[in-house]
């Protein structure tokens, strides 16, 4: 036999054993109220330590999802592209730009709009879809 079917064996016995013993057995000598009070702030723990990973999770993906997109979408396009593409945006109903000129705004600003824009025709993923 080897060692992990006698493991298997071994551990199938022992909650075997477990699930048979009587209640007042495994609690003899021990408040239940205690206990439950325990068990109850074990998992409060546990809850907030995954909340507090799923919160730490979520802030790296934003912000490398962030950066990614910062150099994607305005590392490879020039001023003048970008301002075309606002400029034809602006006819787009998907948007909503105030009236401008566009040969006013800087370089920059016209890049930043860029930028948003290209972030809102992005599809959502799964994890950022509003519930």
């Amino acid at each position: 036999m080897s060692q992990n079917s006698q493991f298997d064996n071994f551990m199938d016995a022992f909650v075997e054993e477990l699930i048979a013993i009587p209640d007042e057995q495994i609690l003899e000598g021990v408040s239940a109220d205690a206990e439950k009070a325990a068990g109850l702030k074990i998992l409060l723990s546990a809850n907030k330590a995954v909340g507090r990973k799923r919160l730490e999770a979520a802030k790296a993906g934003v912000a490398a999802s962030s950066e990614k997109q910062k150099v994607t979408d305005v590392a490879n396009v020039s001023a003048e592209e970008a301002r075309r593409y606002v400029l034809e945006a602006t006819n787009d109903s998907r948007f909503t730009l105030a009236a401008r000129e566009l040969n006013e705004l800087s370089d920059d600003d016209v890049l930043r709009i860029y930028s948003q824009i290209k972030s809102l025709e992005q599809p959502r993923s799964e994890g950022e879809s509003s519930k």
